[in-house]
């Protein structure tokens, strides 16, 4: 079995008295992509932050490929190859869908500290940002203001950002969440592409049990902020304590 790529041990976070999630351990390796589901308030979203960054934990550690990253910001994470998909409204919207990509390719390269750089370097970094315009099919919006795509498109263009970060570990909270069935399969084809890459470590957090059966290499379930299964997807599905947490039957 390969080593785990991202490892969280004990992860516990406490908002006043309330214990959000509580001592979640799991280890997540390159090659698979694994879908966190449960029920509403169940911690899904806290566990997800507290591994991005966004939250830190009251107790408890996240590792990367052995490196401790518990108190690490969010933008130093990204550095270890920690990917969240970006939201829209934290980035560049009146700029075009191209030159949103392109920043994200700078970013990853350095050069977006550099004010002044070759032509031939701003070439090379748009045919790079180009790349991932073609690979999430955004090539006929591509010169379109950001803020004016619809938002199926909006969700892609996330996707697309956060494969010009390559990062080792890709994060999708809901990344279906407010799109028409029309649009929900682009999203969902072009993570099971990422899936290609037996590099990459995917998390997802999703409620939509038939993209659950989709994309899911393993299931995690989180019910009152504490593990409750863990494993094949088949298996963990099946179980009865399961089906009793999602139906509302279990203490």
């Amino acid at each position: 079995m390969t080593h785990p790529s991202l490892s969280t041990r004990d992860l516990t976070i406490r908002f006043g008295g309330h214990v959000a999630v509580n001592k979640v351990t799991c280890d997540f390796r390159p090659g698979e992509l694994t879908v966190i589901v449960g029920p509403n308030g169940a911690g899904k979203t806290t566990f997800f932050n507290m591994i991005s960054g966004q939250l830190l934990p009251s107790e408890g550690t996240v590792t990367k490929d052995g490196v401790d990253l518990t108190r690490l910001s969010p933008s130093t994470r990204a550095r270890h190859g920690v990917g969240r998909a970006f939201q829209l409204t934290n980035l560049f919207p009146r700029l075009s869908v191209l030159e949103n990509i392109r920043l994200a390719v700078q970013a990853q390269t350095g050069d977006g500290r550099r004010f002044f750089r070759p032509a031939a370097r701003f070439t090379d970094l748009t045919a790079r940002a180009e790349r991932y315009l073609e690979a999430t099919r955004l090539e006929k919006v591509a010169h379109l203001p950001a803020a004016t795509l619809p938002h199926g498109d909006q969700r892609k263009l996330e996707v697309a950002l956060l494969m010009a970060m390559e990062p080792d570990i890709y994060m999708f909270d809901e990344p279906t969440a407010g799109m028409s069935l029309d649009h929900a399969p682009d999203v969902l084809d072009l993570i099971a592409e990422l899936k290609h890459d037996p590099s990459k470590t995917i998390l997802l957090v999703e409620h939509k049990m038939d993209v659950v059966r989709k994309l899911a290499d393993r299931i995690i379930v989180l019910h009152n902020g504490e593990l409750l299964a863990d494993g094949d997807p088949d298996e963990v599905m099946s179980s009865q304590l399961v089906r009793d947490v999602y139906l509302g039957t279990a203490a």
